[in-house]
């Protein structure tokens, strides 16, 4: 049986219509939900790309996949998925649209085959002619387009096609910049002539709460864009008689912050805009149809279920469980807790660690080194004087610590910063299931609870063997190319300001 992993970049779990959102961006998502299961609680385990792909195919926390900063290297020594499938006769390919997952970071190992689409000079030539920024002569934005016309001619040239397959799509349509055609912003403002037109940077360019409906709204498109290609990609899949042969798992490598808490973007903070995905799962020889499930799961599932349902040895370094007793209807909750790990990628010492449990959130922040500390003190500052001539900005910026209460504003206003400039631990405790959106921490009254939580932490600690991570991706290469991978990385917002 063969195997598709198809990776929406930066999809947020609330942004699918069978899955609740109001508006109806993905019939094609949608109706792989009815063919198949779909979780709607499911966490990345990471809230930026890279460490969130290395913890998909390795199985493994972040801290012990080797991937904290940006230019740090793979744990050679951590199980890969694509390596142990190839090991039980699969043929293994990969396509990908962002520099995090490729050959430039590792991400080849156990692969046949692993196109860096991003680099291909077709696809920059195809780029070019839809008018589209390629990036000068080294890079571009591959759409899910170009990877599927990649994906497909492999499929068509394949010796064997009786073998099976495990193929990896990894599609950038749903991050920023947003490059898909104009017709797929239907809920946008056609009257709006505003900062945000989608291009470069536009979280950058939000100055207040027009300009955030705008980017949401685009948002939307690229999503209705990415969703009508992947629909004609099942399609392509369905003529070629592979389709129904095929385990199909689509999910997000992690969400995106429309400025709630304040925060855009992602790679910020474990908010649960940031950490909860889309994972969806079609397989009509092994999987049951149209099936929901609320039961907390993690991406670190996804591995060992595909050696479950695939009917191969288990791998026990792997750290998640097999979904099979949720979607077979024997256990109502999978995990009694997961735990989830936000390595910032530009601190080695910036972290945060999260522990979900059905009706509860803890977070552990632990804030950069002093000097870091001081500038993000001076940023956040900057942003804050802003408002003198932005007012606008003050329900998008600031908003929701309104909600908290005269006690929670305070706090958030004369307490938190000198406690972050002090470089004191954050803990906080959320009672999701009557604080869904992480406004009130309960950790004062609700000390037992946390300390359970906290437990979680000590024992992942204990347990773990950390992955040395050292040395960096770029070894080896030369000036000019890291020159082109910075450049590339900042038109995609991941170098720091």
């Amino acid at each position: 049986m063969n195997v598709i992993l198809y990776v929406m970049d930066c999809l947020r779990a609330d942004r699918i219509h069978a899955l609740g959102y109001k508006h109806d961006c993905t019939p094609n998502l949608d109706r792989m939900c009815s063919e198949g299961v779909a979780f709607t609680t499911a966490y990345a385990q990471s809230g930026w790309t890279a460490p969130s792909g290395a913890s998909i195919f390795s199985g493994q926390h972040p801290s012990r996949t080797g991937i904290h900063k940006m230019r740090d290297a793979l744990n050679t020594e951590m199980p890969w998925l694509p390596e142990i499938l190839k090991a039980q006769g699969y043929e293994t390919v990969g396509f990908s649209a962002v520099y995090q997952v490729s050959k430039l970071r590792g991400f080849d190992r156990g692969f046949d085959l692993f196109d860096d689409t991003f680099k291909d000079p077709e696809t920059i030539q195809r780029c070019r002619d839809r008018g589209q920024d390629s990036r000068g002569d080294d890079y571009c934005l591959p759409l899910s387009e170009d990877l599927h016309v990649k994906a497909l001619k492999w499929l068509d040239d394949r010796a064997d096609p009786y073998d099976p397959f495990f193929m990896l799509c990894w599609s950038i349509d749903t991050h920023e910049p947003f490059r898909q055609p104009d017709e797929f912003n239907t809920t946008a403002d056609p009257n709006y002539d505003g900062p945000v037109d989608g291009r470069g940077r536009p979280f950058s360019r939000v100055r207040n709460k027009r300009d955030l409906q705008q980017l949401e709204a685009l948002y939307d498109g690229s999503l209705r864009y990415q969703d009508a290609k992947f629909g004609e990609f099942m399609t392509a899949l369905e003529e070629r008689g592979v389709l129904d042969d095929s385990i199909v798992i689509v999910c997000g490598d992690h969400g995106e912050m429309f400025f709630e808490h304040g925060i855009a973007g992602h790679g910020k903070f474990p908010w649960e805009e940031e950490l909860r995905v889309p994972l969806i799962m079609r397989g009509p020889q092994v999987l049951p149809q149209g099936k929901t499930f609320e039961s907390i799961v993690q991406l670190i599932d996804i591995a060992p279920t595909l050696m479950d349902v695939l009917g191969l040895e288990p791998e026990k370094r792997f750290r998640g469980k097999s979904l099979r007793p949720v979607f077979e209807e024997q256990l109502k909750q999978l995990h009694e807790a997961v735990v989830l790990e936000v390595p910032f990628p530009f601190h080695r010492e910036e972290i945060a660690r999260v522990v979900r449990t059905q009706d509860w959130k803890y977070i552990e922040y632990t804030p950069p080194k002093f000097g870091k500390r001081v500038k993000k003190y001076f940023k956040e500052l900057g942003r804050a004087m802003t408002l003198a001539v932005r007012p606008g900005n003050l329900g998008v910026l600031y908003g929701h610590h309104f909600k908290k209460g005269a006690l929670g504003l305070l706090k958030a206003a004369y307490i938190d910063p000198y406690l972050f400039l002090a470089g004191m631990k954050v803990r906080r405790l959320f009672y999701l299931k009557k604080d869904p959106n992480e406004l009130r921490d309960v950790k004062g009254s609700e000390r037992d609870t946390a300390a359970k939580m906290q437990a979680y932490l000590k024992a992942l600690d204990e347990a773990a063997t950390p992955g040395t991570g050292a040395g960096s991706a770029s070894d080896g290469s030369s000036a000019d190319e890291e020159q082109k991978i910075e450049a590339h990385l900042a038109a995609l917002g991941y170098v720091e300001d």
